[in-house]
């Protein structure tokens, strides 16, 4: 008879609307529950019920399809029908970052997120063992010590700079995607330093849709590209419902379901060989394109915030000026506005026309909102490019730096996907930004100080122009503190042509052309953009698309984009799927379930357990073992197992472990939770694997009476008016080993009462009796 150890309940709650029980995951660091509801609402929770997140449906006809953990639990994947994936910040609750699985995809079959090690012998290694450049350095030894490390350049690759840069502010809510840029929290994890610790792993994301097409992306965000379906079945692609992988293994594992009419399920090996067989620099080009992509977002967000801020400095002064101008016009003045204010300032004599423009429209409100729009817009722009634009393209010239070196280190035959013309063709770009930024920054100077004179005349103007009688010493005293000089200089040059319309109006279509094609075609834009520069500012003609800011904007996005690609697909090349395995037919909609652990030496078994079509109270467990060689598979063997557990009903399957599978499995109303050891050796009752036959034969039948008996190891509170129909396993973490981190959700039968517990640890587990023990 099976000992019982009993659950410890940590926090149970009823929810206002119910959820659906296949789009519930438990974060694997932390206690935070993520779950959608039936009206399409994606909600956070903490144990003691308090919601930490909320969304609601991107639109009327969309939905969640899956949500998924990263394996750190930092961020929370969330899939749409249209394909789109949003990742949530557990921290700050916003979307750091959003991508698509594809173009007019139907929707999303499942999604997964895994861990896989990188294993690579240590360059910064010798005879005598293994050593960084760092830890040497800072032992203060000699150079000819035989430990001395040997692969200088990737350590030096490895070496975090970015971490001695400042920390890039934060920008003012856009009311879009991109508020991520307006909270700190938020802005550092989406910008946080390369880890060389990164060096050794690789986050893996896989997304399955309904028309089976498989998309990966690494590091949450860089993708690798989206791959047809490895299984067709009668001109009809197969998709993907498991995904399972190990760390230790580069190759993942595929469980493919048919369409609705057959409901075969088929095991497909998928070798990510840009893993296993990956230059050593993969790490670090992955994560610096994920960051250098985030960072072209960023500046893309400042780009749109310069423009709206030197439009509404130039909004409301427009508007005024151009209703005078309308009225000298009428009135058949053989002058504009500027010349009238020019002849104010020069001689002190206000032409009637300007003086009723000044006092009765204008007046001392209006000069007030000038002021203020001009001003504030300017200060905005001077803080844009100042805390935000030039801190952005110093670290995007430091990422394209490191891709520089890599490339010129590794040769012209690397197989890096770009090489370093293309680089530098970025860099020069980035060059360009810079020197637009910093001509911009210089002139939004200038202009502020000119525009507080001619703002201090102005106001003046309006009140000795609207006052019936003025102390005559009081106005030279005010006049004498007004520079003339400067007011006049503003009329001149700024007031209706600034500088600053050179680099921040919208850029026609049709111009942008040439420019375009001078970039595209590797020619460096740095040289001539600034030679146009000088043209302009001694007034001659130039090329005036090539200083605008969201034209240089542009080309960098799309030149950094065709690195990505480039890199994607190199990547890409180095995917290959192996010859499916059918491994049964699933009850429709039925429970399943899939892990993959190690068996030995380049040798994995992946478990599959499902309820067999027409079988409610059998559950069929497929093991298919699988032989890796460089990250190359082949199938070693494949057997399986089937148990008829009396004449319940099998709810739900999950692997809890390496040796276990628990199965919720109902009785007459009750549900009991049950512990099948399909991999030990050492219990009761071990399940007997053979090779499969053309039919699901039952290994063994047990009664209702001896499934309690053999497989009732963990007994669940009782309680009466809950009956749980959908189970959830957080598995203990590594390096939790003296904390039992394992978790069980439990959703209700009414879909809106659910609980989680803690595993009980009054019967040690088999884990805990061959712990060694120290010995003195």
């Amino acid at each position: 008879m099976a000992s019982h150890s009993d659950f410890q309940i940590l926090s149970e709650k009823t929810l206002h609307h119910a959820a659906d029980p296949s789009l519930v995951t438990y974060c694997p660091s932390m206690d935070l529950l993520a779950l959608v509801t039936t009206d399409q609402q994606v909600f956070i929770y903490r144990l003691n019920g308090q919601r930490v997140y909320g969304a609601i449906q991107k639109a009327d006809k969309l939905g969640v399809e899956s949500i998924r953990w990263k394996p750190n639990g930092q961020l929370l994947a969330i899939a749409w029908s249209d394909g789109s994936v949003r990742l949530v910040s557990a921290e700050s609750s916003k979307i750091v970052l959003q991508f698509s699985a594809g173009d007019n995809v139907g929707g999303v079959t499942c999604m997964s997120w895994a861990l896989n090690l990188i294993h690579r012998p240590n360059p910064s290694s010798s005879k005598g063992g293994k050593e960084s450049w760092g830890s040497f350095l800072a032992t203060d030894r000699d150079l000819s010590d035989e430990k001395a490390p040997l692969d200088l350049p990737q350590d030096l690759s490895l070496i975090d700079i970015e971490i001695s840069l400042p920390k890039l502010s934060v920008l003012a809510a856009a009311g879009n995607s991109e508020d991520v840029f307006s909270s700190r929290s938020s802005l550092d994890a989406l910008f946080r330093p390369f880890d060389p610790k990164d060096n050794t792993s690789v986050n893996v994301m896989v997304v399955g849709t309904k028309e089976g097409h498989i998309h990966l992306s690494i590091y949450d965000s860089f993708e690798i590209g989206a791959f047809v379906s490895p299984v067709v079945i009668n001109g009809a692609p197969c998709h993907l419902i498991r995904h399972a992988s190990h760390q230790e293994f580069s190759t993942h594992a595929l469980l493919m379901q048919a369409p609705k009419s057959d409901e075969s399920l088929y095991f497909v090996p998928m070798d990510l060989r840009f893993i296993s067989a990956s230059s050593e620099y993969l790490s670090l080009l992955a994560s610096r394109s994920t960051a250098l992509n985030n960072l072209l977002r960023y500046i893309h967000q400042v780009e749109i915030l310069m423009i709206s801020e030197w439009k509404s400095t130039q909004e409301l002064p427009s508007r005024f000026l151009r209703n005078i101008n309308e009225t000298l016009a009428e009135r058949e003045d053989n002058r504009d506005i500027v010349q009238a204010l020019y002849h104010s300032v020069a001689t002190g004599h206000t032409f009637p026309a300007v003086r009723e423009w000044l006092v009765d429209e204008l007046s001392e409100r209006g000069h007030k909102r000038w002021d203020k729009a001009v001003t504030t817009g300017l200060e905005n722009l001077r803080r844009l490019i100042h805390e935000n634009m030039l801190p952005a393209l110093e670290r995007c010239s430091l990422i394209l730096s490191r891709f520089l070196g890599i490339v010129k280190f590794q040769g012209s035959n690397s197989s890096m996907g770009f090489t370093s013309q293309q680089i530098t063709l970025i860099m020069d770009i980035v060059a360009c930004l810079h020197l637009v930024s910093s001509k911009i920054l210089i002139q939004v100077v200038d202009e502020l100080e000119l525009f507080s004179s001619f703002s201090m005349w102005l106001r003046h103007e309006i009140d000795r122009l609207a006052s019936d009688s003025s102390l005559p010493n009081e106005d030279a005293e005010k006049e004498s503190s007004i520079d003339h000089s400067k007011v006049l200089l503003y009329l001149q040059t700024i007031m209706t042509s600034s500088p600053l319309a050179t680099f921040l109006n919208d850029s026609p279509l049709h111009e942008s052309v040439e420019t375009w094609n001078h970039s595209k075609h590797g020619l460096p834009m740095f040289e001539l953009l600034d030679k146009e520069l000088q043209k302009q500012e001694r007034g001659l003609q130039f090329l005036q698309p090539l200083p605008r800011v969201d034209l240089l904007c542009k080309f960098l996005e799309q030149q950094a984009h065709t690195i990505f690609s480039q890199i994607a697909e190199a990547e890409k090349r180095n995917v290959l799927f192996r010859k499916p395995q059918n491994v049964g037919v699933i009850e429709a909609d039925g429970p399943v379930d899939m892990r993959m652990s190690v068996n030995d030496i380049n040798l994995s078994q992946t478990h599959i357990a499902f309820v067999p079509k027409g079988s409610p109270s059998v559950v069929r467990i497929v093991c298919v073992m699988l032989s890796i060689e460089n990250g190359v598979s082949s199938q070693h063997s494949i057997s399986s197992s089937s148990i008829q557990l009396g004449t319940g009903q099998v709810r739900d399957v999950k692997f809890l472990d390496e040796s276990r599978l628990f199965v919720l499995w109902e009785m007459d109303g009750t549900a009991s939770l049950l512990s099948i050891c399909y991999a030990a050796t050492d219990t009761e009752y071990s399940l007997s694997f053979s090779p499969p036959s053309g039919q699901p034969d039952i290994s063994r039948s047990f009664s209702n009476e001896e499934v309690l008996e053999q497989f009732s190891r963990y007994k669940l509170p009782s309680d009466s008016s809950f009956v749980p129909r959908k189970m959830e396993i957080r598995e203990q973490s590594v390096g939790r080993n003296n904390e039992d981190w394992r978790r069980l959700f439990l959703l209700g039968k009414d879909k809106v009462h659910y609980k989680i517990f803690k595993f009980g640890t009054a019967n040690p587990s088999k884990e805990d009796r061959d712990h060694d023990v120290s010995m003195s």
